[in-house]
This record gives structure tokens, C-alpha cells and sequence, in this order.
């Protein structure tokens, strides 16, 4: 209602199926909005840590208290500010990683999302088709998101590090 990118329901129910399966246990996400996902990722997996990663500081502070009102302040660390210079710092051994931030950005975010995964960990990146993203930019912009998105899909499904899948 507010306008603030969460996920479709459909990807939304993916995505906790996907967190239970595997039973994850640290969970990165780029892109917390107001904490929604990382909530219900936390919700679903009862013995998971969540680092979460927001550059807006007024939805940073909305996730910090979605956690606090649903008491899982305590497993979900959210860090403010730009995930290009955030990634590099932080050390690997991720369960899952939620990509869900600025859509011409995963490509250059694969590198550190790769170090940071564990063997045998997911990677649940968000609207890769683009097709419900809602380009509403100059076309230009819309033709280098598409094209941007396009290299990030053929990076993963290209890498044998990677078992790929689309939903």
C-alpha cells in the first residue's frame, strides 16, 4: 500500500518453502525493505541468523522493528548502507542468501555472493525476468536493466559452481 518493493506472493511462498527445505541456518539478504522477508525467513527456519542489508535508512530502521515486534531482534542483524561496500566485508559460510536489492547490481554483487555461499547453499535471487519489476524508467534505463539482468542469468547458468533453476 505504501509502495515499499516487497515480494510477489508467489515468490514469497517460494521462497519460505525453499528456507524450510533446506533448514538454513545463517541467512544473508540483500535488500531488506521493511523486514518482511527477513521475518518470514526467520519464522521458517527457527534456528537461523539473518544478516540483512538495506542502504535506506528509513527502511533499515522500519526492518529493526518488524524484528523487534515479531522478538526476533535477536536473530536478525540489519546493516545500513550500500551493499557494494558491505559484501566485501563480511565472511563467508551462508546457508542461503536472499538477492532481492537493486536489480542492475547482481552481476556485480556474484562474485562476493559466491564467496559468501556455503557449498551446497542457495542463492534466491529475486525477479530475474524482470517481467513484474514494473520498468517504469526512461527506456534506456529499462534496455541496460534488461541487458544487466541478462548477464547476472547467464553468469549463474554458466558457472559449474551453479545448479540453476527459474520459477
Amino acid at each position: 500500500a505504501e509502495g515499499i518493493p516487497t515480494l510477489r506472493d508467489k515468490t514469497f511462498s517460494r521462497l519460505i518453502k525453499e528456507v524450510r527445505a533446506r533448514g538454513a541456518e545463517r541467512i544473508l539478504e540483500i535488500g531488506a525493505a521493511v523486514g518482511i522477508s527477513g521475518a518470514a525467513m526467520l519464522l521458517a527456519a527457527e534456528n537461523a541468523r539473518l544478516v540483512t542489508v538495506e542502504k535506506r535508512a528509513e527502511y533499515a530502521d522500519r526492518a529493526r522493528e518488524t524484528f523487534r515486534a515479531l522478538s526476533l531482534e535477536g536473530r536478525a542483524e540489519v546493516l545500513e548502507g550500500d551493499a557494494d561496500e558491505i559484501l566485501p566485508l563480511l565472511s563467508g559460510g551462508y546457508d542461503f542468501i536472499l538477492l532481492d536489492g537493486p536489480k542492475g547490481k547482481y552481476l556485480s554483487y556474484l562474485p562476493h555472493l559466491k564467496a559468501l555461499l556455503k557449498t551446497g547453499g542457495a542463492l534466491f535471487a529475486d525477479n530475474v525476468s524482470l517481467r513484474e519489476y514494473g520498468l517504469k524508467h526512461s527506456e534506456r534505463r529499462n534496455r541496460t536493466a534488461k541487458r544487466n539482468m541478462e548477464a547476472f542469468c547467464a553468469a549463474v547458468f554458466s558457472d559449474g559452481d551453479f545448479s540453476a533453476q527459474r520459477y
